[in-house]
């Protein structure tokens, strides 16, 4: 098994060399994934659609080019060495802008889109779902799209993994020192608190907190900063895991169980804009200015450039900007 050289120069050839080799190596790259992800051989090697000793072959040209053990091998258990970690992300990356480059390729040449994975906030995916999806329904030469659905903490891991191409969430749920993330802002959508025209809320001139404490309160999860932001206009008790009893990260699906029960739906105004056109969801007299939502574009910042993508980022802001107003 290769042993790790500590020695400066040694390291500075073996990045030559690596260099050198890494046309061929694309796919050794994609089994050592495999292999940290499964932590098996044979399961790596099924997973690849390999024989195990051509997996195993490749995984052990990998480590002889590189110079290093990356694979700890303890009877049945493998494992990573510290440098096969570090070896790890690298690899995921490069493996990532390799299929990117060829999908901008294939699309240059053949009109093919490709695959697209966008991740959508619950406000984003009641509002852009459906027009996405037609999108590339129609789309000519074709495309596949992925739309995952939660949320946004678990997107941009999934970002910066580069599972998704791009993310549109709350911008006040990007931390503020995302060097690695390129963040676009969309627009600002209003919050508000609805419920049933017959709720008893309905007769209070002016609606409280404690007024609103006694029913069902349906929300998606919010940002830490927008809690933040609640605790102090409220108080303590304004805390979203202590305020919100009916959690859900489908708006719709939170805007259907207001529609039948006493449940007040807090949140983002636009997805309910029809059921507040036709009567069936009224706004309750809350005071919410100033927590506003602010959707952005979010994708990381070193990508292969991506016509599709940039097309799908137009049609996504100008869905949003294009939005009816809301009913006061």
């Amino acid at each position: 098994m290769p042993r790790e050289n500590p020695c400066p120069m040694h390291n500075l050839r073996t990045l030559h060399r690596f260099s050198r080799s890494m046309s061929a190596t694309i796919a050794q790259l994609r089994h050592f994934i495999a292999l940290a992800e499964s932590g098996s051989f044979t399961r790596g090697a099924d997973a690849t659609r390999r024989s195990q000793a051509a997996f195993s072959r490749s995984i052990a040209e990998l480590e002889a080019k590189l110079g290093v053990a990356l694979i700890e091998r303890v009877g049945h258990s493998n494992t990573l060495t510290p440098i096969g970690r570090t070896v790890l992300e690298h690899a995921r990356q490069v493996v990532a802008q390799t299929d990117e480059l060829a999908q901008v390729v294939q699309h240059h040449v053949s009109g093919d889109a490709g695959q697209v994975r966008l991740g959508l906030g619950p406000t984003p995916a009641a509002l852009l779902s459906q027009t996405l999806l037609r999108f590339a329904a129609h789309y000519r030469g074709g495309m596949r799209i992925r739309l995952a659905s939660g949320s946004a903490e678990h997107h941009l891991h999934a970002l910066r993994a580069r599972q998704l191409d791009a993310v549109v969430v709350d911008l006040r749920s990007v931390p503020h020192a995302s060097g690695d993330l390129v963040v676009q802002k969309l627009c600002e959508l209003p919050t508000g608190v609805l419920c049933r025209p017959s709720h008893p809320l309905c007769a209070l001139p002016e609606v409280t907190l404690a007024d609103l404490r006694p029913y069902p309160l349906a929300s998606t999860g919010v940002s830490a900063s927008v809690a933040r932001q609640a605790v102090e206009r409220f108080g303590a008790l304004a805390h979203p895991d202590s305020l919100i009893t009916l959690g859900c990260e489908d708006v719709r699906d939170l805007l259907h169980i207001a529609c039948e029960s006493d449940a007040v739906y807090v949140g983002i105004v636009s997805p309910a804009a029809s059921l507040l056109r036709s009567g069936v969801l009224v706004a309750l007299p809350f005071a919410l200015q100033g927590l506003e939502s602010h959707l952005a574009w979010v994708q990381r910042a070193v990508r292969a450039p991506n016509p599709v993508l940039e097309s799908l980022q137009a049609l996504v802001l100008q869905t949003l900007t294009q939005l009816p107003p809301t009913p006061p």
